[in-house]
């Protein structure tokens, strides 16, 4: 069975293959440079009837806005791949991430995985949080001009050759290297700057006990000097290995964060001339609150909002039930955790990432769906209230393979009606074979009152375009999901 700490290292694909795991257990190469022998150079997708008639070129064009676009971080597999969702689901093309490979495939050095995290697109960028670049304890902010994409075709790659060479960055993309451990988790502010969580510990350790930071950054000042970084290292309660940040309202006035290396939660405030400060000052005018829940070998990585200015809080292991918090914008908790399940939930464990489905307003308690991992892999419904509870399933997501995979990212477009999938392998996907997927659904939410919620139209977008020995294709870490509008209001 694997453990507490095992499943925690699965987020972000760290289980490396040593060269020993690579000869008795065939794991897949990682990062080779060249195509191998049996694939060819063109991106293999094409062979699939993976096109769209009428589609422009350009990875970012939108000749009738709005168009509505996927950006998937395929993190184990540096890469970033976009899908338009649009209407008719189709790749768009791909982005290379891969700036350190490794030519042996096997990432025995310990410093090879680049892995992309957190994403925005605005109208002027691609903003992509670089996990291990320059190395596995500096990571780096990636800008990528949407003019930098103008020549990528339907389905293809814009590759790292296109953009960077001997340490250098061409083609208008940007970098900014952050000086700090897992700097990755991102949240766009609406004055245009940009909210980073930085994870602040080696996730391959084995305990997290240093304390996070939030930094804050300018996109058009993007020096190292000019980051501003609020600690916390906080009086009450650290928040040590902060994992998910999330806004708790639409103003960004407070952000959340999942303290998983002590199993807390805390609450920062922005100060309310946010916009108007320098990053150093905006830092400086930062205040936070935080709040232990239940410890031990158990998982504290996830926090949702409930459109209220409070949040759900999410924690699991594989021995016991997940427990749900309930938990307002000052760190106060609503009650004791919810535990229940369902009888035909009742082997729901390991859970992960929730997003908001209905906020709580008029009476009404918060909605979520949570992605549901070992060992009973699904969307699960939740219910607010002050001890929240799952109350149900999704139907209608035959698709997942779960033989193979479990969801481990969710996201909803602005209307919450669209609902988009990352799943998986469970146990060390460097050992997968890659046939992981990505699905984007309808979802009738008539019935959500009676905690039934149905997807339709389900489309498993990366169906038809595994190749074995192309690791462009391959899925295994699909890890994080960002819909956005090109051209929209």
């Amino acid at each position: 069975m694997a453990s507490s700490r095992a499943l925690r290292l699965r987020s972000l694909g760290l289980v490396l293959c040593s060269t020993s795991s690579v000869l008795t257990t065939g794991c897949l190469e990682e990062n080779p440079i060249e195509p191998t022998d049996s694939q060819g150079t063109d991106d293999p997708t094409a062979a699939t009837g993976d096109t769209t008639a009428g589609a422009e070129d350009g990875l970012l064009a939108c000749a009738a806005p709005p168009c509505t676009v996927l950006v998937v971080s395929q993190t184990l597999d540096d890469r970033i791949d976009i899908y338009d969702v649009t209407a008719t689901p189709f790749l768009r093309g791909r982005i290379g991430t891969d700036l350190k490979p490794d030519p042996s495939g096997e990432q025995t050095q310990g410093n090879l995985l680049d892995e992309p995290y957190g994403l925005i697109l605005d109208d002027n960028y691609l903003w992509a949080a670089i996990g291990h670049y320059p190395d596995t304890d500096r990571g780096s902010l990636l800008a990528f001009p949407h003019a930098a994409f103008a020549d990528v075709t339907q389905g293809g790659t814009f590759a790292e050759s296109q953009y960077f060479a001997a340490s250098k960055f061409s083609a208008g993309v940007l970098d900014l290297p952050f000086g700090r451990q897992e700097a990755i988790f991102l949240v766009p502010h609406p004055s245009g700057r940009i909210l980073v969580g930085v994870f602040a510990n080696d996730l391959r350790a084995a305990s997290w006990p240093e304390p996070s930071e939030l930094l804050v950054v300018d996109p058009a000042d993007l020096r190292p000097e000019a980051i501003g970084a609020f600690s916390l290292d906080l009086d009450t309660t650290p928040c040590n290995g902060g994992w998910k940040l999330t806004a708790l309202d639409d103003d960004v006035s407070r952000v959340a964060v999942a303290c998983d290396g002590n199993d807390a939660i805390a609450v920062v405030s922005l100060p309310g001339d946010f916009a108007e400060l320098a990053p150093a000052d905006a830092a400086a005018g930062m205040s936070a609150c935080s709040t232990p829940l239940a410890s031990g070998t158990i998982s504290t990585q996830f926090v949702a909002p409930d459109g209220a200015g409070g949040l759900l809080a999410v924690q699991s292991q594989i021995l016991e039930p997940p427990r749900l918090w309930s938990i307002n914008g000052n760190c106060g908790i609503g009650g004791a955790p919810g535990d229940e399940l369902p009888p035909e939930l009742a082997a729901v464990r390991v859970v992960r990432e929730p997003v908001l489905l209905r906020p709580a307003s008029g009476g009404q308690p918060a909605m979520w769906l949570l992605a549901s991992e070992t060992p009973a892999p699904g969307v699960l419904i939740v219910r607010g209230g002050g001890s929240p509870t799952v109350c149900g399933q999704v139907s209608g997501l035959d698709a997942i393979d779960t033989a193979e995979n479990a969801p481990f990212a969710l996201t909803l477009d602005a209307t919450r009606t669209r609902l988009a999938i990352g799943a998986g392998p469970v146990s060390n996907p460097p050992f997968a074979e890659g046939r992981g997927q990505v699905l984007w659904a309808t979802l009738d939410v008539s019935e959500l009152d009676s905690c039934a919620v149905a997807a339709t139209d389900v489309v498993d977008l990366t169906e038809g375009t595994f190749v074995a020995t192309d690791p462009r294709t391959w899925v295994r870490a699909p890890n994080l999901l960002h819909i956005a509008e090109l051209g929209g209001s």
